[in-house]
């Protein structure tokens, strides 16, 4: 099979190294890449992400099977539609995509299907937002409506927090058109969950449940990030929670999309809250998230290129996906600073470790001749893997404490409070 994977972040990383040790594998290209992927996989044609056109007439040229898109923003721009002509795309069409990239669009489908979330109202105008804020309990959540790089949601406190929120959102306009208009939601309570599903347009076939960490500090503290670690397995997901899970929100996403005539192949990620052993929706992503892909594919026994052809052709052969036993953590490393200013031009040391349990994933950097520089505030991913979680965090935290880390930090507490 000829593979094109869009993308250039740990998740990317992650999915190379797993689809690269399929046999069904004969050709894999990657655009644009990072400083783990040697240049001749590295797609040197002129293709531009910004112009999707590039990416079809490259599809066609390099005679390519199956195109596998990584990030949101191509998928929101329509990438899929383009290239399902002339290859099997795992992602899902624009329409689809809405779930990720229109909060309103989803707030409305989990209403209709009675997919359960937070109660949650839409405004445009600040005056109208603030008079609803008066009289809704604290803490509450706001949220820019589209795509905001991480950047759209904001918990505030207290009623003048909140004004603020709304003001940057909806007077400054600091977010664009992503943020012309705000959710109000209400504030749910209990420990978060991250459940990724293969999907075909008919079926969900879900991975393991996945716990991660967005805040940049130590007890969850700081403002929020793309993610600074993962685990799995995640003790209070049980098998009842996860049949729960199946049942009430993967299935009735699976056919809801497919009732209102935009069937969802790809991977759904349901972003969950749970409390007192009920699931409610905080968000979903219409793509493998980062850090929980880090922390996954090593631990999954199933070759997933197949999987993922299947999926994008709309026609999933297994119902379950199978899981190597133990535990695996993933670190995130970090340039110091993120995610506020920081350098994305930090030398770094040229690595690449595979040592048996433990796989360091690239995600911002770049080769420079022998060595790599930085391109991002999430620089490396350290995972580990053990018999529980309690060998596979101390493998990781051991190996760190000798990495080559100037100009990066990262947590010490993933996974701390779970063994």
């Amino acid at each position: 099979m000829r593979v094109l994977l869009i993308g250039a972040g740990a998740r990317e990383h992650a999915l190379f190294w797993k689809i690269s040790q399929s046999p069904e594998l004969s050709y894999l290209r990657v655009y644009p890449g990072n400083g783990a992927i040697e240049p001749e996989s590295i797609v040197q044609e002129p293709i531009d992400l910004g112009n999707l056109s590039t990416v079809r007439d490259y599809v066609q040229k390099d005679r390519i099977d199956l195109t596998i898109v990584g990030p949101e923003l191509p998928l929101a721009d329509g990438i899929t539609d383009i290239l399902a002509p002339f290859c099997a795309v795992f992602g899902p069409s624009q329409d689809a995509a809405r779930l990720e990239t229109s909060k309103l669009f989803a707030k409305n489908f989990m209403k209709k299907y009675c997919i359960p979330t937070a109660g949650s109202a839409p405004f445009t105008s600040y005056e109208t937002a603030c008079e609803y804020i008066k009289d809704r309990p604290l803490p509450i959540v706001i949220k820019a409506d589209g795509l905001a790089a991480g950047k759209g949601v904001w918990i505030a406190q207290n009623y003048e927090e909140a004004k603020i929120a709304l003001h940057s959102a909806l007077n400054e306009q600091i977010l664009g058109e992503a943020g012309r208009t705000v959710l109000i939601e209400d504030f749910l309570v209990g420990k978060e969950l991250s459940v990724f599903a293969l999907c075909d347009g008919e079926k969900a076939i879900p991975f393991l449940p996945v716990q991660d960490y967005k805040r940049v500090g130590e007890g969850d503290s700081g403002p929020n990030t793309g993610g600074m670690g993962a685990y799995l397995p995640v003790p209070f997901a049980d098998e009842s929670l996860r049949e729960e899970i199946h049942q009430k929100i993967l299935d009735p996403v699976i056919q809801g999309m497919r009732l209102e005539g935009t069937p969802f192949r790809g991977l759904l990620y349901a972003g969950l809250m749970i409390h007192e052993t009920q699931a409610h929706v905080l968000e979903f992503n219409v793509r493998f998230g980062d850090p929980e892909t880090q922390a996954l594919l090593p631990m999954l026994k199933n070759d997933l290129l197949p999987l993922l052809y299947q999926a994008a052709s709309g026609r999933l052969k297994s119902s379950s996906l199978e899981f190597h036993k133990g535990a695996c953590v993933n670190i995130v490393l970090a340039a110091k600073g993120y995610p506020g200013s920081f350098s994305n031009d930090i030398f770094l040391k040229k690595l690449d470790i595979t040592e048996g349990d433990i796989i360091l994933w690239h995600a911002g950097t770049r080769r420079e001749g022998d060595s790599l520089r930085s391109t991002g505030g999430r620089v490396w991913n350290l995972t580990a893997q053990g018999s529980d979680l309690q060998e596979a965090r101390t493998k990781a935290y051991r190996f760190l404490a000798g990495f080559p880390a100037e100009g990066l930090f990262y947590r010490r507490d993933i996974a701390e409070g779970y063994l």
